[in-house]
């Protein structure tokens, strides 16, 4: 292997690490403010839920003790504390919320309208000769500035923020699991795959049939574009027959491998079903736990949603 070709592999190992980080590549001082504010808010977000819990296990414990005993304080001002502690949380969640969407969106927009600003100038730059070329058609140049900055907004706007929410319910999960009972925890932890694997295998099957679905149908779209472009020369050799059976052939392997992307997210799906096997693990050990450890039922109640939210 000579140098060019490792400058090459360089080049474009370079290029792959980099490849999420280019898309930010024109957020300024006022973007990353919106994006830190965002990613808190989409953060606490995820954290809500698990934070929620906290409370419910002191509910809970309220609600079962009752005036007996074992409970000497006032039944009824734990209940009512606990109630306006749902409300605080309520507060803070619904700041949180508007932070995590209306900083990403708001951040989107922006970075998306320079995309724009600089792709149009970049075209704008190109010799005469460039327009000519099969990749610089009209329709290229529209569909790219329409089309993909919509797709990158899209991404901005939505999947980023809920990336890192469903990042922070997996981590809170795991770690407010472990809070509550860390005995329950460490039994639970090895079920933890039974919930991971499937949604990994589903999201790596999709990805590769999307790609060939993709590519399937710019087989399809470049067939009548070919034919659109030369329609006298289709009428003259009579060939509109031939043209709409290769268009069909094409559509019917995309029909294929739309079935196979509804199978596998129906297995993706399905295999949610362990969580329920799962719980009959955490019900039978947390009783367990109650019975012979000193446990309380609340907390154990708390540590088996925090893990099973976790991993789904």
């Amino acid at each position: 292997m000579n140098s060019s070709e490792l400058r090459k592999g360089e080049m474009e190992g370079k290029e792959k690490k980099s490849s999420v980080a280019v898309i930010f590549r024109y957020a300024d001082w006022v973007d990353n403010l919106l994006m830190l504010f965002g990613t808190i808010g989409a953060i606490g977000d995820g954290m809500s839920t698990n934070c929620l819990l906290v409370y419910v296990s002191h509910l809970f414990n309220s609600l079962g003790y009752g005036k007996t005993q074992r409970y000497q304080g006032n039944f009824m001002d734990e209940v009512e504390k606990c109630s306006l502690y749902f409300v605080y949380l309520g507060l803070v969640v619904m700041v949180a919320g508007f932070m995590e969407g209306y900083c990403w969106s708001k951040t989107s927009e922006r970075q998306v309208l320079k995309i724009r600003y600089k792709y149009l100038e970049a075209i704008l730059r190109q010799e005469v000769g460039f327009f000519d070329s099969q990749e610089a058609t009209t329709s290229e140049v529209i569909n790219s500035i329409s089309k993909d900055t919509s797709l990158i907004q899209e991404l901005l706007s939505e999947k980023v923020p809920i990336f890192f929410m469903h990042t922070s319910v997996f981590i809170s999960g795991l770690a407010f699991s472990t809070y509550f009972s860390w005995r329950l925890a460490l039994v639970a932890f090895p079920t933890l795959l039974l919930l991971i694997i499937p949604g990994l295998i589903y999201g790596k099957y999709l990805l590769y049939l999307s790609k060939k679905s993709f590519s399937e149908y710019s087989k399809a779209n470049a067939v009548i574009e070919q034919a659109l472009a030369s329609i006298k020369t289709v009428f003259a050799f009579t060939a509109e027959c031939n043209i709409v059976e290769k268009y069909s052939a094409i559509l019917d392997r995309t029909t294929d491998l739309g079935i196979k992307q509804g199978i596998a997210k129906g297995l993706a799906v399905g295999s949610t079903g362990l969580a329920f096997a799962i719980w009959a693990l955490l019900a039978w050990y947390g009783s367990r736990l109650v019975m012979y450890k000193g446990e309380s039922g609340g907390r154990i109640y708390a540590a088996g949603i925090s893990f099973v939210m976790s991993g789904l």
